[in-house]
């Protein structure tokens, strides 16, 4: 098998990379805040995004280039074909969507590792298995989330509540029992359990539909702001589970600056978080 690496994970050019990634995605952040820099602001995350890829390709360990080298290009693809067609007016449901597959990905990132943990036997390390926990859950009712606000949004369910009865207990029953199998999960831990994780994926995913639903169009751009939120904090907490550190400090700004974000829109919304 061709292998690329020439980076030890963990080691000091890695970490090097990783701190320039990050530092780039701080001054990109920096750049967004007002409109005259924003575009510059933009590159400048995308470079900094660019590094931490590359650096994180080049690891020692990295294998089956032939998918990572599919997915970068369907990926990147339909990415650029989606940004050129976009029209300004239609940006809200292209961020919402966007925003749905990294909560995705967190999640499939994090199954990924529970299937790791099983195929190696044994108990997984707390340190590893907790933060894919909640990076599993948090990334699932993100995911489902902004599809939600992506349809309402695009008119493709209407933008009007659609709760339904009791949908307040049901979104509790919902949440302690995510709650609930992380934690049997945890406890039983040797190996971890792929059916229980799979079961807490899928009520996180109904969760995720059932607390976007009964919001109307009109405080979707709220809604989206906050779920970008959650998958920041999915990410930071996939970054723990892989021990990556561009990925902590780029999910813990993503996290940040999306509860912000949050807070300032509700307000100026007259709206309650």
């Amino acid at each position: 098998m061709i292998s690329l690496a020439v980076l030890k994970p963990g080691g000091d050019a890695a970490t090097a990379l990783y701190i320039v990634s990050f530092s780039l995605f701080i001054l990109g952040l920096k750049q967004g805040t007002h409109p005259t820099t924003a575009k510059r602001g933009n590159l400048i995350a995308a470079v900094g995004m660019a590094v931490a890829v590359v650096t994180t390709l080049l690891l020692d360990g990295m294998g089956n280039w032939g998918f990572i080298a599919i997915g970068l290009a369907i990926g990147s693809a339909v990415g650029a074909y989606a940004s050129i067609r976009v029209k300004m007016t239609e940006m809200p449901q292209m961020v919402a969507l966007y925003n749905g597959v990294g909560g995705g990905a967190v999640a499939l990132i994090a199954w990924s590792e529970i299937r790791h943990g099983i195929h190696l036997g044994g108990a997984m390390p707390l340190q590893e298995l907790i933060p894919t926990l909640l990076a599993g859950i948090i990334g699932s009712v993100s995911f489902w989330g902004s599809n939600i606000a992506f349809a309402k949004l695009q008119d493709l369910i209407p933008t009007r509540p659609l709760g339904v009865p009791g949908q307040q207990f049901i979104n509790a029953i919902l949440g302690i029992g995510v709650i609930v199998l992380a934690g049997i999960i945890a406890i039983n831990n040797d190996p971890p359990s792929q059916g229980l994780f799979i079961l807490i994926l899928i009520a996180a995913a109904i969760l995720g539909n059932l607390v976007v639903l009964p919001i109307g169009g009109a405080d979707m751009p709220v809604v989206i702001s906050m779920l970008n939120a959650f998958t920041g904090l999915s990410a930071a907490a996939a970054g723990f589970a892989l021990q990556n550190v561009a990925l902590i400090v780029a999910g813990t700004l993503v996290g940040s600056s999306g509860t912000i974000l949050t807070m300032e829109m509700a307000t100026a919304m007259n709206r309650s978080v």
